[in-house]
């Protein structure tokens, strides 16, 4: 019963991957050959679609791939030590290091989890963080270029009777399939549609990590220092280094960047 459910799990994470680099590709090629090219501005949105959907899709398999499970630790101690505490789950069953938390979706303990992304299909954690702030900038960075490619086909291609047709996108499938519209126009609905929604989760999700690493959760250090308040006397450069390494900005323009990074209680991270 329990290698079922495992398996069907299996079944849905892979899914869920394809489907996500699916969205991607689709999205990215009716941008470049409709959008873009029907607009005649290709020369100025192809090359920062380019740099932006490489560093999407890199990051994004990096995300899938990088364990930041209890497991990437190391082998546990036979017995307690300082920087391990026990977990009775049946994941993990045994020592883990103390910066863990148990994620009962991927049942298994993450070392400094951050959350379960369901688009990633697993947990983000201490190894795969840096690279999936980096995944949301460029999505950011992707979804504003495509909306701007929108935007200036919504003015120069759309009417505000056919506008209104574009927004409801299902429409737009259904009329295509009793001939009223073009496979071109309903793919062009379709993009606008979900680049638009992606361009505003996108300023939700970077609006919340960012926030989350400036100001409310901290990865904590035995050396850092302790306010009387409680607060940490950090700077938001010293917070970007305890998570992205001293070399952070390297992350942001090179995507075979490697760094390796001494972590709380001895657990190292290799990237």
């Amino acid at each position: 019963m329990a290698d079922a459910a495992q398996s069907s799990k299996e079944r849905v994470r892979k899914f869920v991957i394809f489907f996500t680099f699916f969205l991607i590709i689709f999205t990215a090629a009716v941008q470049v050959f409709l959008v873009q090219r029907e607009i005649g501005y290709i020369g100025l949105f192809l090359p920062p679609t380019l740099v932006f959907v490489s560093m999407t899709v890199i990051n994004y398999w990096k995300c899938v791939k990088v364990d930041s499970s209890a497991k990437s630790a190391g082998k546990a101690p036979s017995i307690q030590t300082d920087g391990w505490r026990y977990c009775p789950y049946s994941g993990c069953s045994g020592s883990v290091p103390i910066n863990s938390r148990h994620c009962h979706q991927c049942d298994i303990c993450i070392i400094q989890r951050d959350h379960h992304c369901h688009f990633v299909a697993k947990c983000i954690g201490q190894n795969s963080l840096p690279f999936f702030m980096v995944l949301i900038t460029s999505m950011f960075g992707l979804t504003l270029t495509y909306c701007s490619a929108n935007l200036i086909y919504i003015t120069t291609h759309e009417t505000p009777g056919t506008l209104l047709l574009t927004v409801v996108a299902p429409i737009q499938v259904l009329w295509y399939f009793l001939g009223y519209v073009s496979l071109s126009h309903c793919l062009i609905s379709l993009n606008i549609v979900i680049s638009f929604t992606a361009f505003i989760g996108s300023i939700i999700l970077n609006y919340h990590e960012y926030n989350l690493l400036f100001h409310n959760k901290p990865y904590l250090t035995k050396s850092m220092p302790i306010a009387s308040s409680g607060v940490l006397k950090m700077s938001k450069l010293d917070r970007i280094r305890e998570v992205f390494g001293k070399k952070w900005y390297k992350f942001y323009v090179d995507p075979t960047h490697q760094s390796t990074v001494q972590k709380q209680y001895g657990v190292t991270k290799v990237m």
